[in-house]
């Protein structure tokens, strides 16, 4: 079992409450996971990267058991919600609110940044809806009124599973944090992380990996507990190994909880106040860092004797990698020495990396849930993993990027190594380029393309889609031109039949985009807001701008090839007189629908309505006249059955159309009015790397080629409604 203990502020470094460090610590076993909470929160990615690392453990089968022992606020408690059993004490709280954050600059950069906090507050109301099945809704009001919840309301609430009764207790105030509605005592009890209460604050060592054994006595006395419950002898000697290290002038007097009783000297061996439990907690700490250290050099190739010499050092996960890389970088330099390139990695390892890195940046975005529902809606089923990657910082890919094509940097700078790694190409004969930009290219494009997948739209309901393969005028050719097939003659002569110049419209292509940038200093300080903001409102406005050109072409009502507008009573597909909705005027659509002839007036179309648009104050109406098994008009409520039941096989209601107006299409796949096309088949949008810098960093051009026509008066008809 592995303990986690959230006390404190999440994502804080320095407790060793950030993503990578809690992550190493579940990665470091394989067994059940238990999470005390006494926390008022903190950095939101942080924490969804705590969330996402405990529901991957329980997804592996590992059972999750999250206690909360205090507070349990704001991004605390959504990681609370990552549990199999949520057990909250009887006297702690649970706060829940809207996201926080700080915006500077215009109008247009203060929405932007109001729209991301929309964003994320939408994935969080999505897990706690997840666990408690309020609906969305609901959630949105109470976070918009920062509840606090008792022990008793949030199991009724579903937030948790149990409660527990309090034991030992310390308090915490909680003023300092800004919350809005803060319960009347602001000192909020919560049980003592030593298991006992303490007697003062304990002040943070130097040595942060240690930061729960402050005496070279404690963890004596630790030894001998965990000993006498059954610990290893490797295990033993790790945490005597650590008492003996432990610098004497970092180390501070016992006190508290530590010490036992006041004045005890940090050199007594006698002081018992640490749990087997705590021991626990240091050895899969231990373990978590081993275990990392040794895959990790044992991926690269690295020799048993040097992943002892990280491990035995005390050298944190962190600067294993570093130094890692950095011997990757001599063995390359090494083997360049008399040959014509330097060592690379495989290509399986170097596609492990893009798609491990990747979804790390994606997770740290925020969007990887936004990916895997578009993923869904398409059918497929994908699960965002990041892997042995997830918690690595961007320079440190930038350096591994280098370091898998041969390239040994120096600096210790993170700008120059991030710097080197964009521009980096290797070796003249392969002139393979650093795949760190792919890192990056890879994560906007799958996020653009996943916002624009999501991003409901009305008009592929009703229009036909096309390809163009240029930005020239292409014709769209109407069907039943030429009338009747010709006799051929005993002597089989074929004849031409020329096509009428009327029998097809035009229709083009043109070109809309915008360009996003991701600074340099923006991926040395692992800003993601470029993906969870920038790309993903640019792929909904991409499906937008579709959405609002086709709605702007039909409310012009275009002239056609023939000089008559689209909509006319020349042809054919204009009622002379407005009616509401009714059973009669569904009836008037159809038999005029079905009376239009091709070009030449040769041959009747038959075609079928399939499609209603409605203004959204029609809806009710069309539904019930479409849908009801009698006339729903009928005088004297008679029996008259409804002769237009199911006529329409969807019905379309939408504000983009004003007034009482509404539409007839036959069914778009078959004969569509209206045709969107898009150039070479892409259908979505997409990114093209700027070549060279227009700014400090690196530039995509988000690019959408497509364009919209009518294409076929025959297939549409007009109501003017009443």
């Amino acid at each position: 079992m592995i303990e986690i203990l959230i006390y404190g502020i999440v994502g804080d470094e320095w407790d060793g409450l950030d993503a990578k460090t809690i992550f190493a610590l579940i990665a470091g076993g394989d067994g059940d996971i238990v999470v005390r909470i006494n926390s008022p929160g903190g950095y939101v990615m942080e924490g969804l990267a705590i969330f996402n690392a405990i529901v991957g453990a329980k997804a592996a089968g590992r059972k999750v058991t999250v206690h909360i022992d205090g507070l349990a606020a704001s991004m605390a408690s959504v990681i609370a919600m990552a549990g199999d059993e949520i057990i909250m004490a009887d006297n702690a709280l649970m706060m829940i609110h809207n996201p926080w954050d700080v915006a500077i600059g215009d109008a247009r950069e203060l929405r932007a940044a109001a729209d991301k906090l929309d964003i994320i507050r939408d994935q969080l109301v999505r897990i706690y809806s997840g666990q408690t099945g309020i609906s969305a809704d609901e959630l949105i009001a109470m976070l918009d009124a920062e509840t606090w919840l008792t022990s008793e309301q949030a199991l009724e609430q579903n937030f948790i599973t149990s409660i527990s009764e309090a034991s030992s207790a310390s308090a915490c105030d909680v003023k300092a944090f800004g919350f809005k509605h803060v319960p009347d005592s602001p000192l909020i009890s919560a049980m003592a992380m030593a298991r006992t209460t303490p007697t003062a604050p304990t002040p943070k060592t130097k040595d942060h990996s240690m930061n729960l054994y402050q005496t070279r006595a404690a963890l004596v006395a630790a030894i001998a507990k965990f000993q006498k419950d059954g610990g290893t002898q490797e295990e033993i000697d790790k945490i005597r190994n650590s008492a003996i290290a432990l610098d004497a002038k970092d180390a501070l007097p016992a006190t508290g909880a530590l010490a036992g009783t006041p004045g005890t000297s940090p050199t007594d061996t006698s002081v018992t106040a640490l749990t087997a439990a705590d021991v626990q907690n240091a050895v899969a700490t231990e373990r978590a860092r081993v275990a990392g250290i040794r895959n990790l050099g044992t991926k690269h190739g690295m020799e048993a004797a040097f992943i002892d010499e990280l491990i035995n050092s005390d050298t944190t996960l962190a600067v294993a990698r570093e130094k890692i890389l950095d011997k990757l970088a001599e063995q390359g330099d090494a083997a360049n020495i008399g040959h014509n390139s330097p060592a690379r990695v495989t290509t399986d390892q170097r596609e492990k990396f893009i798609e491990g890195a990747t979804n790390w940046i994606l997770v740290k975005a925020g969007v990887a849930p936004m990916i895997e529902q578009a993923a869904a809606a398409r059918g497929e089923t994908l699960r965002i993993d990041p892997g042995e990657f997830r918690g690595v910082r961007n320079v440190d890919l930038a350096r591994e990027a280098l370091s898998n094509m041969g390239v040994n940097i120096a600096s210790r700078d993170p700008d120059a190594i991030v710097r080197e790694a964009m521009t980096a190409r290797g070796a003249v004969i392969t002139q393979t380029t650093s795949d760190f930009p792919v890192l990056f290219e890879n994560a906007i494009h799958r996020t653009l393309q996943a916002a624009y997948a999501i991003t409901p739209d009305t008009w592929s309901r009703f229009c036909g889609t096309g390809t163009v393969t240029d930005f020239r005028d292409h014709s769209r050719y109407l069907r039943g031109s030429f009338g009747a097939l010709d006799n051929v003659n005993e002597a089989g002569e074929f004849k031409n039949k020329p096509i009428p110049d009327l029998a097809k419209e035009k229709i083009r292509a043109t070109t809309k985009g915008n360009i996003i940038n991701l600074s340099r200093q923006a991926i040395v300080n692992d800003d993601m807001e470029v993906f969870s903001g920038l790309a993903v409102d640019l792929g909904r406005a991409a499906k937008l701008t579709i959405e609002i050109d086709v709605y702007a072409l039909l409310n012009s009502n275009p002239l056609m090839n023939d000089g008559i507008a689209l909509f006319h009573a020349t042809h054919g597909n204009l009622a002379g007189v407005g009616a509401a909705p009714s059973m009669a005027s569904f009836d008037a659509i159809d038999a005029a629908m079905g009376a239009q002839k091709d070009i030449s007036g040769n041959e009747y179309l038959e075609i079928t309505p399939s499609v209603l648009l409605v203004p959204r104050g029609l809806r009710g109406a069309a539904l019930t006249i479409n849908g009801s098994e009698y006339d729903p008009d009928a005088v004297n409520k008679l029996q008259k059955p409804n002769i237009v039941k199911g006529m329409f096989s969807d019905i379309v209601a939408t504000q983009r159309i004003t007034g009482t107006a509404y539409y007839a299409f036959a069914d778009p796949n078959v004969a569509p009015a209206i045709e969107v096309v898009f150039l070479n088949g892409v259908t979505e949008p997409f990114t093209d790397s700027q070549d060279g810098w227009r700014v400090d960093g690196v530039e995509w051009k988000v690019r959408h080629d497509y364009g919209v026509g009518a294409v076929n008066y025959r297939s549409a008809y007009k109501q003017p409604g009443a």
